[in-house]
């Protein structure tokens, strides 16, 4: 799989998981919902989420490894040189633990928030007995789920990718864009450009599809 193929894959069953979630909470009468339940429905909800997005972002995490792997490979003409790197639980929790300059958010504080700000608007839409306002938070939230989910597979792919031709001596990348229609033009800008490994800027936005490869200086480290 090339790059974002597998998140892409993976994304479509998260969203599918999200959708049914979603569809949980939506059918539940309002005669059966307070501000506790609420509150505890929500809390478990997201609890699930979380637990089904880590295991999605283990896989796309190796994925990406053994692509740059492979990558590297073909750069040096060589076969099961290049180094692995670990792609466990503890590696992806500190990527998503990290600071991420493209969402500015942190991802476990900003899922919580998420999950208080959908738990305070369904108390509001029941206290106002409001079916249509219930309806609409809880696709508002599936919304912003999607999305910040999304954007952390892609940045899973990105951060391990980089950590695998850094922990294989690359010291310099080329930054990849698309090359169609649909790219922005800080991306066109950057297309071709080559960046120290150390300093590879941040993606310019969501969705970003550009990508580094590792290039071949006379400073980069053949695999031994």
């Amino acid at each position: 799989m090339a790059r974002y193929d597998l998140a892409d894959e993976l994304q479509k069953k998260l969203d599918a998981e999200l959708r049914r979630e979603i569809n949980r909470l939506d059918v539940i009468g309002f005669d059966e919902l307070n501000a506790m339940t609420i509150k505890s429905k929500t809390e478990e909800m997201v609890e699930r989420l979380l637990k089904a997005n880590a295991a999605a972002f283990k896989a796309i995490a190796y994925a990406a490894m053994k692509e740059a792997v492979e990558d590297l490979d073909n750069l040096y003409g060589t076969t099961g040189k290049a180094k692995e790197i670990p792609t466990g639980s503890k590696e992806v929790d500190k990527v998503l633990k990290a600071y991420n300059p493209v969402t500015d958010y942190l991802y476990y504080p900003e899922a919580d928030r998420k999950r208080s700000r959908l738990s305070e608007a369904l108390i509001v839409a029941l206290m106002l007995d409001s079916r249509e306002k219930y309806h609409y938070q809880l696709r508002k939230f599936a919304h912003l789920w999607h999305t910040q989910t999304k954007q952390y597979g892609d940045t899973i792919v990105d951060t391990f990718r980089g950590d695998t031709f850094k922990a294989n001596g690359i010291k310099y990348v080329k930054w990849q864009s698309e090359h169609d229609d649909k790219v922005c033009g800080i991306c066109e800008d950057m297309d071709e450009k080559i960046y120290k490994i150390t300093e590879i800027p941040p993606k310019p936005h969501y969705n970003c599809r550009c990508w580094i490869e590792p290039i071949e200086k006379p400073d980069n480290k053949r695999p031994e």
